[in-house]
C-alpha cells in the first residue's frame, strides 16, 4: 500500500495531465459529428486490417487439410474409371458392374523433395510402407505417367521418375497399339525417346502416346505425351521419336501410387516363362 501510495505522489501530475487530456479529447469528439467518424472509421479499418490478417492465417494452415481431402477424393474417382478394372466376361455391362473386379487403387501423395536436372532423377513422397506402398509400384499424377517405386521406408518412398537412364516405360501408339518402350537420353526434361520404330507404321506428328498396360506398373492409357519428332536416317530399317512428354518434372507437387492388385497372379503365371529374358 505504501508503495502505491509513492507511485502516485511520484507520477500524480503526469496522470492528472493524462485524466484531463482524455476528458477533453471525449468532449471533442462526442461534439464533432465529422471527428466522431473519423475515429470511428480510423478503428474500424485497424479491426478490419487485424480480421483479414487472422483469415489469411487461417486459411492458409486449412489448405494442407482441404488438399489432402482433394487428393483423396480424386483417388477414389481414378478407381471407378474403366481402365481400373480387369473385365470378367466378354464385353456384356451390367448397371451394377458385376462382371468387371476392381484391379487398380490409388494412393495419393505429395511430392516432398525431387531433382528434374539431372542425368538420374527421383522424388520423394510422403507416403511409405505405413500406407500400402510398395517397391514396383507405378506413379502417376493428373498429367500423365511418373515413374516407378524404388525404395520404401515407413513413412517415406522414393521415385524412379520416366527421367532416369535405367527408366523404361512400356507405352503404345494411341490411334493403332503399336507398342514399344519408352527412355530418356538425359539431355532435355521435356522430351523422352522411342528407338526400333518399324518404318511402315503410320505416324504423325501429333500423335499421342499412352501407357500399354499389361504390366503391373500402370493400368492401359495413361498418358505418357505426343510424337514431337520422327528420326529417320537413310540406310536404316527403323526410326526414331522424340515424344513431348505431357508432364512437368519440375513442377510436380500431387500424385498417385497405384496399387494392383492383381500382381501377385500375373508374376506367379509369367515368372516360369520370363524368367530366361
Amino acid at each position: 500500500m505504501r508503495n502505491l501510495i509513492q507511485f502516485l505522489k511520484k507520477f500524480r501530475d503526469f496522470l492528472i495531465f493524462f485524466i484531463l487530456q482524455v476528458f477533453v479529447l471525449t468532449l471533442f469528439f462526442n461534439s464533432k459529428d465529422y471527428h466522431r467518424s473519423k475515429m470511428t472509421n480510423t478503428s474500424s479499418s485497424i479491426i478490419g486490417w487485424f480480421v483479414e490478417k487472422k483469415y489469411n492465417i487461417d486459411k492458409h494452415f486449412s489448405l494442407s487439410d482441404a488438399n489432402e481431402k482433394l487428393l483423396d477424393a480424386n483417388a477414389k474417382l481414378k478407381a471407378q474409371q474403366p481402365e481400373s478394372f480387369y473385365l470378367l466376361q466378354g464385353d456384356i455391362y451390367y448397371v451394377n458392374d458385376t462382371l468387371k473386379k476392381e484391379q487398380f487403387q490409388y494412393i495419393p501423395a505429395t511430392v516432398i523433395n525431387s531433382s528434374s536436372n539431372k542425368r538420374n532423377n527421383y522424388f520423394t513422397l510422403n507416403k511409405g510402407s505405413a500406407q500400402g506402398v510398395e517397391v514396383g509400384m507405378g506413379v502417376i499424377s493428373d498429367d500423365g505417367v511418373i515413374g516407378i517405386i524404388a525404395d520404401v521406408s515407413h513413412h517415406y518412398s522414393i521415385v524412379m521418375t520416366v527421367l532416369t537412364e535405367k527408366s523404361s516405360t512400356n507405352v503404345k501408339l494411341l490411334k493403332n497399339n503399336e507398342y514399344w518402350f519408352l527412355t530418356w537420353d538425359g539431355l532435355d526434361s521435356d522430351f523422352a525417346q522411342i528407338d526400333d520404330v518399324k518404318r511402315d507404321i503410320p505416324i504423325e506428328i501429333g500423335d499421342d502416346v499412352v501407357t500399354r498396360g499389361g504390366g503391373t506398373q500402370f493400368p492401359e492409357g495413361i498418358p505418357v505425351g505426343t510424337i514431337d519428332e520422327i528420326i529417320s536416317k537413310d540406310g536404316e530399317q527403323t526410326m526414331g521419336l522424340n515424344i513431348k512428354l505431357n508432364v512437368n518434372y519440375n513442377a510436380v507437387y500431387h500424385v498417385y501410387v497405384i496399387k494392383n492388385m492383381m500382381k501377385d497372379e500375373q508374376l506367379n503365371l509369367e515368372s516360369p516363362y520370363l524368367e530366361d529374358e
